[in-house]
């Protein structure tokens, strides 16, 4: 009687398996990671805010009015005229007119615009954050 259950329970292991395997093939399955689908708002830029900005960047008063919490950065970024210089903070798909990058690079003078490179009093972030950041932009700045 165990000999059947096993068998039974291996061969609707083995079923579910294939059903996973052809939905996935078959693109019917959302993937998770950002691999697939480019660079995501929610997993790969918000943890950079998270971890550098949010500290300064959040409450009801941040600086320059910018909250970069889970939920607001995206409304407080986007198609938002800087406080600082008359780029936007970001401008989907054009990272080089997203005062945000200028800010992260300490460019922010030669854009027009003013203050100290973010995140302030910090070491600047690694370019390879930064480069994530542009690639974000240069995707339209999508909020996924």
């Amino acid at each position: 009687m165990l000999t059947k259950r096993l068998a039974l329970c291996g061969l609707l292991l083995g079923l579910l398996t294939l059903g996973l395997l052809a939905a996935c093939a078959s693109g019917s399955v959302t993937p998770t990671a950002t691999n697939a689908t480019g660079v995501s708002l929610q997993y790969d830029i918000q943890p950079i805010f998270n971890t550098n900005c949010v500290l300064c960047h959040q409450g009801d008063s941040p600086p320059a009015g910018l909250s970069l919490e889970q939920g607001k950065a995206y409304s407080n970024l986007v198609n938002v005229p800087s406080t600082e210089s008359q780029l936007m903070r970001v401008a989907p798909g054009a990272p080089d007119k997203s005062y945000l990058i200028n800010k992260m690079l300490g460019t922010q003078a030669q854009a027009g615009g003013s203050g100290a490179q973010m995140p302030f009093n910090s070491p600047p972030l690694p370019q390879s954050q930064v480069s994530l950041i542009q690639e974000w932009i240069a995707a339209g700045a999508p909020n996924n």
